[in-house]
């Protein structure tokens, strides 16, 4: 055993399930695990929930952590230390407090600069050229703890979503690691959080992936495409009146400019479309509810949908 350390784990997704594999792998007892609850849909095959129950973990999936009958259960597991890895629920006090050494968070961004949710996807549509994981101590606060370990790491012109989350999930049971052997030696330095320079952001709901060709540069179009492509709800348009799926571009090399919404050329570089201020090529996008390829579908010229276009319509039809 891992010099006794009892750690109740709270976890979700693919983060949650390497870091559940670290611990076990650097033989830390694990004496609860804490999974989002069922509602009504199947248990995710090869989830956290999943892993748990094959290790003979016990499991925990309340439909509110903070309720007190909850906080009693964990209590009664004696954990020295809680660690949430993509759990989503905000904890309270009460379920901090179950754990002497307290309740630590793994963050997918710099703090403070990006508090809040999504914040990979967010540096991406920031156009940021790097990205921070952050491991801090929980508090009531929203990321406002203080930041125990930190890594940097380069985000290319085309990485996507995909991306970034794949080297978080290499480096977080990494920094995992790193950060329980300081805490367990007494040589972890916790750095404050300087407030005056935070900055929060928003949860992302699936109608924000809107693109209207006028309002969007075509950096931030593809900043867009690329932070909500797969496994999110990805990027969309309108063509025809039928929604379209963006799920991947690359930014033209060379200075092409047009009517924004344009379709300019069609090669098997994709799809060459205007934005506000030139084109940039569209590379898979797909018609939806079918799924139909738009570029079988798109003729040259053609447009996509832009705010332009909606406003005459409507004169139009109010004309009429």
């Amino acid at each position: 055993m891992n010099k006794g350390m009892r750690i109740l784990f709270a976890g979700n997704k693919e983060r949650g399930v390497q870091c559940l594999r670290a611990l076990a792998a650097a033989q830390y007892t694990i004496i609860g695990v804490i999974a989002h609850p069922l509602g009504n849909r199947p248990r995710t095959p090869g989830g956290v929930a999943d892993h748990a129950l094959q290790m003979g973990i016990p499991l925990f999936q309340p439909d509110d952590v903070n309720h007190p009958e909850v906080i009693a259960r964990l209590r009664a597991l004696a954990p020295d230390l809680t660690i949430l890895a993509g759990y989503g629920p905000i904890v309270k006090q009460e379920f901090i407090d179950c754990a002497p050494l307290g309740c630590i968070n793994l963050h997918g961004g710099k703090l403070p600069q990006y508090r809040g949710s999504s914040p990979m996807n967010w540096a991406l549509i920031n156009g940021d050229c790097e990205f921070t994981l952050s491991i801090i101590r929980v508090d009531t606060g929203v990321d406002t703890g203080d930041v125990l370990i930190e890594r940097t790491f380069p985000i290319g012109i085309d990485d996507t979503i995909a991306d970034l989350q794949a080297t978080a999930n290499r480096a977080f049971p990494e920094m995992l690691l790193e950060v329980l052997s300081q805490i367990q030696n007494g040589t972890d330095r916790a750095r404050k959080q300087e407030s005056a320079e935070a900055r929060y952001f928003p949860l992302r709901f699936p109608e924000d992936g809107l693109i209207l060709w006028d309002l969007l540069t075509a950096e931030q179009v593809h900043n867009k495409i690329r932070a909500l492509t797969d496994p999110y709800p990805g990027a969309f348009t309108y063509y025809q009146k039928r929604r379209v799926k963006l799920l991947r571009s690359t930014l033209m090399k060379g200075e092409f400019h047009g009517e924004p919404g344009r379709v300019y050329r069609k090669s098997i570089q994709g799809l060459l479309v205007c934005a506000m201020d030139r084109c940039l090529w569209i590379q898979r996008a797909y018609m939806e509810p079918d799924g139909g390829d738009l570029f079988d579908q798109i003729q040259r010229y053609d447009k996509l949908a832009t705010v332009r276009d909606l406003a005459v319509a409507g004169l139009v039809r109010d004309g009429k």
